[in-house]
């Protein structure tokens, strides 16, 4: 989960004629009193990021992606751990497990619904294990299988490692709050949460690895829009390629 970065704003340089000849103080009263009225109040987030997980697709149109509902249940492949990953593999196995069950039910009732399967070919969703990770992420990856024609989900594959980037050991808390993050871009959720108190921020939770109200809340709502929904006024939208 990559830290989200943004551009750096530019400095303006202040105009000569402010510097060189102050407005007298009563003046300048007046005009930082008229500023305070008309300065635009700071951006105010919901009770959800919704606007923080469309993509983009081809058309320069910003658009929400999602399972159908008669997808549901969500066929699940989870195999166990290979032996010698991990020191209490069932443990880790069962944090994992909790980490996809945990967004049961959150849109709406049976939505999203779960049944694990043995085969990974007959799954929407699949689990895979590795020693440590290979690219810039924590723990675990997801990959979305994304139809860009048809604006929908059509499955998603999850990497989950052993280790951190700097070797140590991933204990039951990192692998089960990075599988609820990685779980919730697997359902569609494919931004990030500007508000660290949050499963989806980018960074993961700040505190206990538990679904916030926002996080259920845009669950809800992406889930409430039909299929390929535009978003107006989309924030730090992901990119599609095609």
């Amino acid at each position: 989960m990559a830290p989200m970065t943004c551009p750096r704003p530019r400095r303006l340089r202040p105009l000569r004629s402010w510097r060189s000849r102050p407005a007298p103080p009563a003046l300048a009263a007046l005009l930082l009193l008229a500023g305070c009225a008309t300065a635009p109040a700071p951006a105010v987030e919901g009770d959800d990021y919704l606007r923080w997980v469309a993509i983009e697709v081809p058309g320069n149109e910003h658009v929400l992606v999602r399972w159908r509902e008669e997808r549901m249940p969500l066929r699940v492949h989870l195999p166990p751990p290979p032996a010698g990953l991990f020191p209490d593999p069932e443990a880790i196995l069962d944090s994992v497990r909790d980490g996809v069950t945990d967004w049961a039910g959150v849109a709406a009732p049976g939505v999203p619904a779960f049944a694990f399967v043995d085969d990974p070919g007959a799954a929407h969703i699949t689990i895979e294990w590795a020693g440590r990770p290979t690219g810039d992420w924590y723990v675990a990856h997801c990959a979305p299988d994304l139809d860009v024609i048809a604006r929908r989900l059509d499955g998603a594959h999850i990497l989950v490692t052993a280790r951190r980037q700097d070797g140590r050991l991933a204990d039951l808390h990192d692998v089960h709050g990075t599988m609820l993050h990685e779980v919730g871009h697997a359902l569609g959720l494919l931004g990030h949460s500007p508000d660290p108190g949050d499963v989806m921020h980018a960074n993961g939770p700040a505190g206990p690895a538990v679904l916030s109200a926002r996080d259920r809340a845009t669950l809800r709502a992406l889930y409430a829009r039909p299929v390929g929904a535009r978003v107006l006024r989309a924030r730090q939208p992901r990119a599609v390629a095609y």
